[in-house]
């Protein structure tokens, strides 16, 4: 089950890197204290403040907020901009579980949240889950930004994905991603899992296994500049939206060259995952030759992913039903690549 979180915050636009983070962990919350209060909550499983405590009518807001976990035991992490004495003291006093600098780095914050929930520890499937989730939230949170990616940890990520992909679990790892909530982030770690264990399938070494898993990291990296709006929205996309959806992949591109520290097939990948053999995809209307084996590969998965994929408007379909559409595609996927990829969702 999806771990309900609540996040309280006086800065929500500042706040909004570490609300889609807490969503990884299940449906987040957020109440503005700048704003009326909402009743009716339903009840969480955490709760975390981003709150500026030396002000002593946000403190109040703080702890009516959290009065009704506190009585039941909800862990409550509490978040400093200002880690002195005093408001680390008044911190402890609202009933903070534990008490952590705001600008703590992403995996130090998702390790500290798992052990807030799993007291007992978390599997080692679990904490390579954890790195690989901070390395996407630097990703997409510089992506957003404008500003350059994290190389460190966007490999950091790469390698935790690919150490799991060893264990040859990959329905534990799509547990894992489906008990998250951001379509963003699910949808990403999606692809790169089955990219993983895709490339862990076929044999490729080490060094191949990087490429690929690099390139389905980054494959909607372009994203991060479409408006979350859009992204989330539950109904049909009206003309103007799908076309702002279908930039995504040369404004990922053109990032991912400006930058200049990936690899080409990386690159190719981001402009040229939705791309069909037969010509029909975009932005470029590629044909067979001109499509590359890794953005091949990446293309499968990334079809895959979208219909396994759980959404409150939409019933995911079932392993076989998925990869019964991806054969129907006929000619536009590469059969060869896709007859290997079956094992991999679909063990006989």
């Amino acid at each position: 089950m999806p771990i309900a979180v609540l996040l309280i915050t006086d800065r929500p636009e500042q706040s909004l890197k570490l609300e889609r983070l807490l969503s990884l962990w299940g449906p987040c919350d957020v109440v503005d204290l700048h704003r009326p209060m909402r009743g009716g909550q339903a009840p969480k499983r955490l709760v975390v403040s981003d709150v500026d405590l030396s002000n002593r009518g946000a403190v109040e807001a703080v702890r009516s907020q959290i009065a009704e976990g506190r009585r039941k035991g909800t862990p409550f992490l509490c978040l400093l901009r200002d880690q002195s004495p005093r408001l680390t003291i008044q911190a402890n006093a609202i009933g903070a579980s534990a008490v952590l600098s705001a600008d703590l780095p992403t995996k130090a914050l998702l390790d500290e949240i798992g052990r807030l929930l799993a007291p007992q520890g978390a599997s080692p499937m679990q904490r390579q889950f954890v790195a690989a989730s901070a390395g996407m939230a630097d990703m997409l949170s510089a992506a957003g930004e404008g500003k350059a990616l994290p190389v460190a940890a966007i490999e950091d990520s790469v390698e935790a994905i690919n150490r799991a992909a060893d264990d040859r679990d990959l329905d534990a790892w799509l547990d894992l991603v489906w008990s998250h909530d951001d379509a963003t982030y699910q949808h990403c770690l999606l692809v790169a899992g089955l990219a993983a264990a895709f490339a862990h399938a076929l044999g490729f070494p080490e060094r191949a296994r990087k490429l690929v898993t690099s390139a389905a990291v980054l494959h909607d990296i372009g994203k991060a500049r479409v408006p979350l709006a859009i992204l989330h929205k539950s109904g049909k996309l009206t003309a103007e939206e799908v076309a702002i959806i279908r930039e995504h992949p040369q404004i990922g591109y053109e990032m991912l060259l400006r930058q200049g520290a990936f690899a080409r097939e990386i690159i190719e990948a981001a402009r040229s995952h939705h791309e069909y053999l037969d010509g029909t995809g975009y932005p470029q209307g590629l044909k067979a030759d001109e499509i590359s084996d890794v953005v091949r590969m990446i293309t499968i998965c990334d079809i895959y992913a979208a219909l396994i994929e759980r959404r409150s408007y939409k019933a995911p379909m079932a392993p076989q039903e998925a990869y019964a559409a991806l054969v129907g595609m006929g000619a536009k996927l590469d059969a060869d690549l896709l007859r290997a990829f079956g094992p991999v969702v679909v063990p006989g």
